[in-house]
C-alpha cells in the first residue's frame, strides 16, 4: 500500500483507522495531517520500559515534528547472504565480521566468471523493475559506511547528495559494475529487459554468489529451494563504520478514525507478546527484548533455517549501527531526480557520478526551498 493510495482514501473520507506502512510512507501522511498523533495513547498505555524496548532508530523515524505518529511492526535489517559452495569451489575464504570494503572487492572479482554469467554480486539501482539491490535506503548503507550523508542531519532541506564521502561511497558502487565486472550489469540481467528475475532469485539459481538483502527474505529463501548451501553475515565495514539498513514497518491511524478506541486497543494488541510470538516466525522484531526469541521461533517455524548466522540481523538494532532511511522533507517532489541521477552515472554508467550528483542536489535543494516557501516556511 503507497501515501498516495492513503492519501486518496483519506481525501474520500474513507481510509482505514489502522494502517500497516513502510518506507516513505510515515513522513509524508503525517506532514499531510491524514494520520494521527498518537503522544497521548502512548503516555497512557505503555509503561517507559516498554518505549525503551522499541528499537530506538525506528522509533525515532516515527517521530515527526515532535509528534509521535507511529510505533514499530517489524524492523528487518540487511545484511549479506552467500553461496557457501560458489566460495569454496573458486578457493575464496568465507566471509565474516572482519570485513572491509577491500576484502569485499577481493571477493567480488574472484568469483565473477564473466563469459559464464556467474558474478560475484548484483550492485544496480532500481531500473524500473525487480532487478534492484541498490535501491534509495539500500545503497545509504553504503554512504554511511563511507562516512557520508544523504542529508543534512541538523537539515532534512538541505541534500548532502553532493558531499565527498557520498560521491565517494557511489564511485566505489559504480566501479564494481562497469570497472571490474564484478556485479552484473543491466543487459546480463536474466530476463532483461521485460522479465527480469527478482535479486532473490537471481541468488537462490545461482546467478550470483553474494546478495545484500533483508531478514524479511529468509523464509522466502527456503521456500525457493537452492540447490546449494548457503548463509549470511553482517555487511562489511567501510571506511567508517558499519551500517545496514532498518526497515520502516510500522502501525499509524487515521486521523479522521470514528473508531479511536477500538482502533487503539488493535495498536495495544500489537505490541503485546501475543502478538510478538505470531509474527516473530517469520518477521524480525521491533522490540529489543525479542530479538533472542525471535531467533529461536523463527528457526523452530522454519526448520531449514537451522545453522544460519542470524546474529547477523540482530547485531545492527544490538549495536546500534542499523538506520532507517534519510528522507528529504520534501520526498515526493525530489524523489524521481534522486533516482534518475544514480542511474543515469551509477548503475547504467552514463555519466560523471560527481557532476551528476553535485547537479542534483543542487536541484533537489531548489526544489525543497521553493516548496517550503509555497507552505509559508513550515
Amino acid at each position: 500500500m503507497s501515501a498516495d493510495k492513503f492519501l486518496a482514501a483519506a481525501a474520500a473520507g474513507d481510509a482505514w483507522d489502522v494502517q500497516d506502512l513502510c518506507c516513505e510512507q510515515l513522513p509524508v501522511e503525517a506532514r499531510a495531517g491524514v494520520v494521527m498523533k498518537l503522544d497521548p495513547y502512548i503516555k497512557k498505555t505503555f509503561k517507559d520500559s516498554d518505549v525503551k524496548d522499541w528499537i530506538e532508530w525506528q522509533y525515532k523515524y516515527f517521530n515527526i515534528d515532535g509528534g509521535q505518529y507511529g510505533i514499530g511492526k517489524y524492523m528487518g535489517t540487511t545484511a549479506l547472504y552467500y553461496n557457501k559452495e560458489w566460495f569454496k569451489a573458486k578457493g575464496v575464504a568465507l566471509p565474516d565480521d572482519t570485513w572491509d570494503w577491500n576484502k569485499y572487492r577481493d571477493a567480488m572479482v574472484r568469483l565473477t566468471d564473466v563469459p559464464n554469467k556467474k558474478f560475484g554480486i548484483n550492485l544496480l539501482g532500481h531500473l524500473g523493475t525487480t532487478g534492484q539491490t541498490m535501491s534509495p535506503d539500500r545503497r545509504q548503507a553504503k554512504v554511511q559506511q563511507n562516512g557520508g550523508t544523504f542529508i543534512d542531519p541538523k537539515n532534512d532541506l538541505k541534500s548532502t547528495l553532493d558531499s565527498a564521502k557520498t560521491i565517494e561511497a557511489f564511485e566505489w558502487i559504480r566501479d564494481r559494475i562497469w570497472k571490474d565486472h564484478a556485479s552484473i550489469q543491466p543487459e546480463e540481467l536474466p530476463g532483461y529487459p521485460n522479465s527480469i528475475l527478482s535479486t532473490r532469485l537471481q541468488f537462490a539459481q545461482g546467478h550470483v554468489a553474494m546478495w545484500e538483502d533483508g531478514s524479511w527474505s529468509l523464509v522466502p529463501l527456503t521456500q525457493d529451494k537452492p540447490n546449494f548451501d548457503w548463509d549470511v553475515v553482517t555487511l562489511p565495514r567501510g571506511a567508517a563504520s558499519r551500517s545496514v539498513l532498518a526497515t520502516t514497518d510500522g502501525w499509524a491511524m487515521w486521523s479522521q478514525s470514528k473508531s479511536v478506541d477500538d482502533a487503539w486497543l488493535l495498536f495495544s494488541w500489537f505490541n503485546s507478546d501475543d502478538w510478538y510470538g505470531i509474527q516473530s516466525k517469520r518477521l524480525q522484531p521491533a522490540r529489543l527484548s525479542w530479538l533472542p526469541k525471535w531467533q529461536t521461533l523463527l528457526t523452530e517455524a522454519n526448520p531449514d533455517l537451522k545453522g544460519k548466522n542470524l546474529k547477523a540481523f540482530v547485531m545492527g538494532p544490538e549495536q546500534g549501527f542499523s538506520r532507517p532511511w534519510e528522507l528529504h522533507r520534501y520526498h515526493a517532489a525530489t524523489h524521481k531526480l534522486i533516482q534518475d541521477a544514480f542511474e543515469e552515472s551509477v548503475t547504467r554508467g552514463q555519466k560523471p557520478v560527481k557532476d551528476t550528483h553535485v547537479e542534483a542536489a543542487r536541484q533537489v535543494n531548489e526544489i525543497q526551498a521553493k516548496e517550503h516557501a509555497s507552505r509559508g516556511g513550515k
